[in-house]
């Protein structure tokens, strides 16, 4: 799959039509908008990318604006709204929080809120799948709209990146967007976790442990000899007490040891960086020790063969090469 892209511009179009290449740019955006026509002095204009593993980017410059409701038909994903210049006021959840350049909001897409643009303003539009997060670290379904804590070094870096894709999206290609792909997911699911801890484990300081345990698996993903006894020998706990964590989220260890290395071997697959790799050095690269299970595993995971994965990617694929 490569990287696409679209462009919708208020300038040089009829006064006519202005509404209706707005509706466009919001629809491709997966925004919601009002029938209600745009007045004559609007103008704006929404920039927009889709990586190959599905995050969708897209950069808006307009004059005044409300953007209200919510866009119903859409893959589940989780919304990022970074405000580039301008100021704001945003309505979700029962409250008006006033939002600042810089400023980063949250929410899961399906939900309502209101989003109020004063002034000239340019805003970065992300949309992230939820198959892109971690299982059982973030549920959508369980977050409310807010706003990211500007306090928290993971978010300033987060939005110190995001920044600068809004700079430079026009210049992306496949081969440049496949690390912000992974650094988005990484960061966005770290900023979070913190937001679901009462709702994943009904306890805070459980919830913490649960999200080093989960970081220490995934920093070690590639140790094909990664095991429960590994984890439990590292984080000095006992091996019911990491079972019970990820039976509390609804998981299993083993289950998100080979869902992480899925994931892994998929991102890699389908990005043209990696395209020098066979799909077997993928797969023993994170962890899986037996081609031929890493190939059914990741055919019942995704509904696809590796091979598969990697043609949708746009890689040419060696006949001779096993999967």
């Amino acid at each position: 799959m490569s990287l696409k892209s679209w462009h919708f511009s208020t300038q040089a179009i009829s006064t006519e039509q202005r509404s209706q290449v707005w509706r466009e740019a919001m629809t491709a955006a997966c925004l919601p908008h009002s029938a209600t026509p745009i007045s004559e002095a609007f103008e704006g204009d929404v920039h927009g990318i889709v990586s190959p593993i599905g995050i969708e980017f897209s950069r808006m410059r307009a004059t005044p604006l409300t953007i209200s409701g919510s866009f119903r038909n859409q893959q589940p994903a989780l919304w990022l709204a970074l405000l580039l210049e301008g100021r704001s006021m945003f309505v979700g959840s029962g409250e008006r929080v006033s939002v600042a350049r810089g400023d980063m909001l949250y929410g899961p897409c399906g939900l309502d809120s209101t989003l109020e643009l004063y002034a000239d303003f340019r805003l970065l539009y992300v949309r992230v799948p939820t198959s892109l997060l971690h299982p059982g670290l973030v549920d959508p379904r369980r977050l409310s709209a807010g706003m990211l804590p500007a306090d928290s070094s993971l978010t300033r870096v987060l939005a110190a990146m995001l920044r600068a894709v809004g700079d430079e999206l026009e210049y992306f290609d496949a081969d440049h967007i496949h690390p912000i792909e992974v650094a988005v997911s990484e960061f966005l699911t770290a900023s979070l976790t913190g937001h679901v801890a009462a709702y994943t484990l009904g306890d805070r300081k459980r919830s913490e442990h649960f999200v080093r345990i989960c970081q220490a698996i995934d920093q070690q993903l590639g140790n094909a000899d990664l095991s429960l006894n590994t984890i439990t020998e590292q984080q000095h706990v006992s091996s019911r007490y990491v079972q019970k964590l990820f039976e509390d989220a609804g998981m299993s260890f083993t289950g998100y040891v080979r869902e992480r290395r899925l994931e892994r071997c998929r991102q890699e697959l389908m990005s043209p960086a990696h395209r020098a790799l066979s799909v077997s050095e993928i797969c023993f690269r994170w962890g899986f020790n037996d081609a031929a299970h890493f190939s059914r595993s990741f055919r019942a995971r995704f509904d696809m063969t590796p091979r598969e994965c990697r043609k949708g990617g746009g890689v040419v694929i060696d006949e001779a090469e096993s999967a």
